[in-house]
């Protein structure tokens, strides 16, 4: 029978030795000043709805569009658009293609 040394391992070179002497992180990638300007007000009210709403965010954010959209209050209207559109594009082309039908229906 034949016998095979195995070295005992280091304790403090261990995985998880290392890990555990990590220093805490100080701040997450997004919190840093200098990347405050790296989305527009679009994206970050986006990630704030998200957020707020989980997965019923897109759904929220289309029926504000078309409350807006009913209201006839544009600048509201867009930004839930937007909203909607940068969490779901089709969902955005879906409000947008249900009040040109209306407006159609109420031409024609």
């Amino acid at each position: 029978m034949s016998v095979r040394f195995a070295a005992a391992r280091d304790v403090t070179r261990s995985p998880i030795a290392r890990v555990l002497s990590r220093g805490e992180i100080e701040l997450a990638a997004n919190d840093h000043e200098e990347l405050e300007g790296f989305m527009s007000e679009t994206t970050v009210a986006a990630l704030r709805h998200f957020g707020e709403y989980g997965l019923r965010a897109v759904e929220v954010a289309a029926r504000n569009a078309q409350l807006a959209a009913a209201a006839h209050e544009a600048e509201d209207y867009r930004h839930w658009l937007g909203i909607c559109r940068a969490l779901d594009r089709h969902a955005a082309q879906r409000v947008e293609a249900s009040l040109l039908a209306e407006d159609e229906r109420l031409i024609g």
